[in-house]
């Protein structure tokens, strides 16, 4: 007898939770070029971006992004892109 009385566990095969989910990671969209205020992944509206602060206001940030949610690379908008402040002619 082995000594503590255990029973050796056998690995049960990973996969996925249901047969509608893939076993791998999720496919992230590169929307990249095109500004957006939200993910087109996941839908979130969240950004990580690189931003300069200057008297504790936001002076500047960098246009390149991803999203807080999904990590899907990302182009940040900004003013300029705004449909509502620039109609197109």
């Amino acid at each position: 007898m082995v000594w503590p009385p255990f029973r050796r566990r056998t690995p049960r095969a990973l996969g996925p939770a249901s047969p509608h989910h893939s076993a791998g990671p999720p496919t992230l969209i590169d929307q990249r070029g095109i500004p957006s205020h939200a993910c087109v992944s996941c839908g979130g509206n969240v950004l990580i971006v690189r931003a300069v602060f200057e008297d504790y206001e936001l002076a500047a940030w960098f246009l390149e992004a991803e999203c807080a949610c999904c990590g899907a690379p990302m182009t940040a908008p900004c003013p300029a892109d705004d449909p509502t402040l620039n109609p197109s002619s």
